[in-house]
């Protein structure tokens, strides 16, 4: 998850291939370059090139991220997928560790399930 501040390019700008960072600066020219950009990439899901933020937000979502990290702060940024967090594990875990399903539905390492995709259903475990 980044939070790109107005007129400020993502990290990693330079690894960016050519067509992605068009991309990119046409989307904020479109949305206008003052506001804040949002990037994340998912256990199941991202949202590309990102989305505009406003500032209210973008300080909701940077407030949620501060350490030491917990779920039900995390909770609060409002991600699909909790940013891997598993709520009764209080702990975040990577798409290794994430059982993820085709439907999107996953279980934590201890067994614990939640949706970790936009339309996400459950599934027997």
């Amino acid at each position: 998850m980044e939070l790109v501040p107005p007129g400020a390019k993502p990290s990693g700008w330079q690894h960016w291939t050519p067509q992605g960072r068009d991309v990119f600066d046409a989307a904020r020219l479109r949305h206008g370059d003052q506001r804040w950009w949002l990037l994340f990439s998912g256990i199941e899901a991202g949202n590309g090139y990102g989305n505009p933020v406003e500032p209210a937000e973008a300080t909701r979502i940077a407030g949620a991220f501060a350490e030491p990290y917990r779920y039900a702060m995390v909770r609060t940024a409002g991600f699909h997928d909790d940013a891997g967090f598993c709520g009764p594990c209080d702990a975040p875990y990577c798409h290794r560790h994430w059982n993820v399903f085709s439907s999107g539905y996953g279980a934590c390492p201890r067994g614990h399930g939640k949706s970790l995709g936009p339309l996400a259903r459950p599934v027997d475990l």
